[in-house]
């Protein structure tokens, strides 16, 4: 038997850069920029649901997705639940914004994938690992999202951070979960 690669380890914090072309990063880029129906999530995220996306973000926000699932496969020896396609909402965290200290239980695996880096604060603090990361654009940063992953995003200061998000579960998982996270 093969055992889970999942505990808690720094290691388990991955980043991966030139997730897309640059051609389809850019696409994506000028996309979000120009974009004007942000909704607001109960905790002050402006975010636009896959169903107002054009079809040529989907698609490009599926292949980041399938990419980053198949990651966590890979890294993690994870048996997940099939990938949903079509699924993904945009983040944009405007100037101010914050997310305090939480632990992510959406999934058991959280998929971040960065689309700017031109903005100031914002940065991903892994606080019991003492790791603090501002990814570049066009990255991925996946971790296992449980409590052994406390972490929390530094306000943001200056442009607008945008970015999606997905979690993945384990195949099998019932686990009943809150909706916004643990918090200490």
């Amino acid at each position: 038997m093969t055992k889970n690669n999942f505990g808690n380890s720094i290691n388990n914090i991955q980043i991966t850069e030139n997730i897309l072309s640059k051609e389809e990063h850019q696409q994506l880029l000028d996309y979000v920029e120009v974009v004007d129906y942000w909704q607001t999530q109960p905790w002050g995220v402006k975010f636009v649901p896959p169903t107002k996306q054009p079809e040529e973000i989907i698609v490009i926000l599926d292949k980041v997705f399938m990419f980053a699932y198949e990651k966590c496969i890979n890294f993690y020896n994870a048996d997940l639940y099939s990938f949903d396609k079509r699924a993904v909402p945009l983040i944009k965290f405007e100037k101010n914004y914050k997310m305090n200290e939480h632990a992510d239980t959406t999934g058991d695996f959280a998929a971040l994938y960065y689309i700017n880096d031109d903005y100031d604060g914002g940065e991903i603090n892994f606080m019991d690992y003492g790791l603090k990361i501002k990814p570049k654009a066009n990255s991925l940063v996946t971790f296992p999202s449980n409590s052994d992953y406390w972490h929390e995003v530094l306000e943001n200061t200056g442009k607008e951070r945008y970015s999606a998000t997905r979690w993945f579960k384990l195949s099998g998982s019932s686990l009943l979960r809150p909706e916004l996270g643990l918090t200490r």
